[in-house]
């Protein structure tokens, strides 16, 4: 016998939602709650919905929808908000603990490439404690933060999360997954950060990117190192080479290797004194002898 899911679609008509960054949390939540239904549906799986378009409905009428109906599950879709514009990442609530609210976080990180806010417990809200199915509500995104918004905003954005859904509703009712067309799976949101650093011992900053949980920085940090930054299009590789530093010899010119530091050039002690004229030799306990050729 076929299963039945109730898909409940966030807000709806005078009620918004969140918004923010030109979007409206109850246009995005119908469109995603629409593309599961059909994906659902595509799985051989029966589809009743609490909104198909943009109308009010009551949280009351929500639960009753799901409950009227004997649906197995009950899935609702949100997109998160902040007064802090640097909150971001993915989240699934539900009443207590559950292992289908586990599976779709793990296919929503999968999916989304977002940070990972967890699973939570959340008995007050409605549509949690109102049902009497296993009932979980996505927070799939931060509308308020910039990056996520223009993620959000993309038809990608939503064939991912109701993709991801999808795969954790399979996975826990235990049906294998069909899909006609693959979705591209990998997914890296690069969010422009300051980086603190230290660079000889002083605290500094830099401007970077925080992509998949990592700091990245720019060549542009690189170059305050001083060095000499450059990219080979034949062999794809950054070539970060020390800089050179012109000297004036007895009239000559030459160049050794150097590093620039808060404004001071520095270079080896064999190569700078070697172009000097003297000979260097290792000393004990890190001791360096010059002596003249």
């Amino acid at each position: 016998m076929s299963k039945l899911i109730c898909i409940d679609a966030g807000h709806g008509r005078d009620d918004s939602g969140a918004s923010g960054n030109g979007i409206l949390e109850k246009n995005i939540t119908l469109k995603v709650a629409k593309e599961i239904g059909q994906m659902l549906e595509k799985q051989g799986i029966s589809v009743i919905y609490t909104r198909t378009a943009d109308k009010d409905v009551s949280l009351k009428q929500r639960c009753k929808t799901a409950n009227n109906g004997n649906a197995d599950l009950f899935v609702s879709i949100h997109i998160n908000s902040s007064e802090n514009k640097e909150a971001r990442g993915t989240e699934t609530l539900c009443y207590s603990s559950n292992r289908l609210a586990e599976l779709i976080q793990k296919y929503l990180l999968r999916n989304l490439k977002l940070k990972d806010r967890g699973v939570k417990e959340r008995k007050d809200l409605a549509v949690l404690n109102g049902t009497k199915m296993i009932a979980v509500l996505c927070e799939l995104a931060f509308l308020s933060n910039k990056e996520e918004a223009e993620f959000i905003k993309t038809d990608e954005f939503i064939k991912l999360s109701a993709e991801a859904v999808v795969k954790g509703i399979c996975e826990y009712l235990n049906i294998e997954f069909k899909t006609e067309n693959k979705i591209e799976e990998k997914r890296e949101i690069a969010v422009e950060k300051t980086i603190n650093v230290v660079v000889n011992g002083e605290k500094d900053f830099t401007q970077g990117y925080f992509v998949d949980g990592k700091n990245l920085f720019t060549a542009d940090f690189i170059r305050q190192l001083g060095f000499d930054v450059g990219y080979d299009e034949d062999t794809k590789q950054v070539i970060i080479n020390p800089k050179e530093l012109k000297l004036n010899v007895d009239g000559k010119e030459t160049s050794v290797e150097a590093v620039n530091i808060n404004g001071f050039n520095f270079c080896p002690v064999r190569s700078l004194a070697s172009a000097v004229g003297f000979d260097v030799m290792g000393g004990e306990k890190g001791k360096v002898y010059i002596k003249a050729k």
